[in-house]
């Protein structure tokens, strides 16, 4: 009776650990649901299939395609995908399971604008956060955007769109829309710039804060963010993903982004 109930007991066990762990339930794969746009999508599937295969696991990945920031992050709480890349805010801190590796190489921390065309010659005159301030320009960002607790921390204007921030390109070529410019990250400015003629990527400034974008996982599944944190700090500490950040975004040392030849103006934190 007794080995019964140790047989009984351990295949209850056995149970609760496939239901508690369900991304790897199957044996050596990792199943995970992710969306975002095109680019980061790329990136952080490349970036959790590296780490998590240096670990000896194979990944499977049901892409889900374009999904906006806000709506991302409604499906993250509810598990409907299993982990992004976002911005540290509080409020993602406390809902979301951050995996504290900085994931871009401190790419997205290194903030380039699209700007109107004609407006260049009034940001030649910029070299540090004082100057900038005094031409009185507004940022237009996401509403859920981490940046936007980052520009009001250092006394600069943000008007916030909620909903699809897509939007923000072209308010900002219209002009009279209430923004003046579009901050983006490197990488970002690196892959976007062809697609969007009807703006200039601003020549001479470099936007610089130290906080990087972070791995949030679904509080759905504790498991799979413990799995991740594992492989995400050991691919932080073995080079590879400073390695795979310099080799997918590359193109940020080339024009028009040139980001080695900007003048850096720095931002603090909040």
């Amino acid at each position: 009776m007794r080995i019964i109930g140790f047989r009984t007991a351990a295949l209850c066990f056995i149970f609760a650990c496939a239901s508690f762990f369900p991304a790897f339930a199957e044996k050596g794969t990792v199943k995970l649901r992710l969306a975002g746009s095109p680019v980061a999508l790329e990136y952080v599937s490349l970036l959790l299939t590296r780490a998590l295969e240096a670990q000896g696991y194979s990944v499977k990945i049901d892409n889900l395609g374009y999904i906006p920031t806000t709506r991302l992050e409604v499906m993250l709480k509810d598990g409907d995908i299993s982990a992004y890349i976002l911005g540290e805010t509080p409020e993602r801190m406390e809902k979301f399971l951050p995996v504290r590796v900085s994931c871009t190489d401190n790419f997205m921390g290194h903030r380039i604008l699209f700007i109107r065309p004609e407006d260049q010659p009034l940001y030649d005159t910029v070299k540090t956060l004082e100057d900038f301030k005094a031409l009185g320009k507004t940022a237009g960002m996401g509403e859920a955007w981490g940046d936007v607790l980052i520009w009001r921390k250092n006394g600069l204007a943000v008007q916030t769109q909620p909903g699809e921030w897509k939007h923000l390109y072209n308010m900002v070529a219209a002009g009279g829309r209430g923004v003046d410019y579009l901050p983006r990250g490197a990488q970002e400015m690196a892959a976007e710039w062809r697609e969007h003629p009807e703006l200039a990527v601003e020549k001479n400034l470099v936007f610089v804060y130290p906080r990087d974008h972070l791995v949030f996982v679904t509080p759905r599944e504790p498991g799979l963010h413990a799995l991740l944190e594992k492989a995400l700090q050991e691919a932080e500490s073995s080079g590879l993903i400073r390695d795979l950040a310099r080799d997918f975004y590359g193109s940020v040392y080339e024009p028009p982004v040139n980001l080695k030849e900007r003048i850096i103006i720095p931002l603090e934190l909040p």
